[in-house]
């Protein structure tokens, strides 16, 4: 525990490989003497008002769960969100989106369980809250893809369609990038059902944002989206029908 205070210093180096080796140390030493203590120090850490010294801390955090199995790390950091602190939330909210990164497919047995938590992050008013919880839904959708969670996610998905409209560029390519992984996970024409509502809306703000998702989702997946476009009737230049499809249907 001594080495794990003088760690934290280390977490202020200039040097990145200095910092990455600090946090793989507390991996390490998370391993041989158990998380709690570990994590105790580290939540504590996300307490500080140097940016740096948070995100490493954040960083260290989902390695310990990593190193330790998740279950040992995710109720201390749930509980630790209760701390109405803004600078503790974003933490909390940061360490999730490594953590599901870094344990990949064994975020199945998770999901359900950070849910709500996520829900109240993405339901918030301050942006760099949405945005993380964008970015751990991001993470959370690219592991569980094809496992069984889809319920989840398309709740986690309705929650996240509103902040489409956001302006800062950070929130919005997190958000993107994470209707994207829902993509992955729920199948293109999930998406697309949402897409079409707003395609041809009367204001152009609005159209933009949706032809946009629209566009990343035709380059994503676009043989995928064949079978579910709407069926319209044939006019006098143009034949809409699809034969070939309605064979198989």
């Amino acid at each position: 525990m001594r080495i794990c205070f003088e760690l934290l210093e280390l977490l202020k180096a200039r040097r990145m490989g200095i910092r990455r080796a600090a946090v793989n140390t507390f991996g390490y030493i998370a391993k041989a003497i158990g998380p709690q203590d570990v994590l105790a120090t580290l939540l504590n850490n996300l307490k500080v008002q140097e940016r740096q010294m948070r995100v490493c801390t954040t960083v260290a955090i989902a390695i310990v769960a990593e190193a330790c199995a998740p279950f040992t790390v995710l109720p201390a950091l749930m509980n630790e969100y209760r701390v109405p602190e803004l600078n503790v939330q974003n933490g909390v909210l940061k360490s999730m989106s490594f953590l599901f990164e870094y344990i990949g497919e064994m975020g199945k047995d998770y999901v359900n369980a950070v849910t709500p938590l996520l829900e109240d992050a993405l339901t918030d008013r301050d942006l760099v809250h949405r945005q993380q919880a964008a970015s751990a839904i991001k993470h959370i959708a690219l592991g569980v893809a094809g496992l069984g969670c889809e319920d989840a996610v398309l709740h986690l998905l309705n929650y996240l369609w509103p902040n489409i409209f956001e302006t800062s560029p950070h929130v919005i390519c997190a958000v993107l990038e994470a209707i994207e992984a829902c993509r992955l996970t729920l199948g293109p024409s999930r998406i697309l059902q949402y897409v079409l509502q707003g395609l041809f809306h009367p204001a152009r703000r609005v159209r933009e944002v949706y032809w946009r998702i629209y566009n990343t989702l035709y380059i994503g997946a676009q043989p995928a989206l064949v079978a579910y476009y709407p069926t319209i009737e044939d006019d006098e230049h143009n034949v809409y029908q699809r034969y070939e499809l309605e064979y198989v249907l």
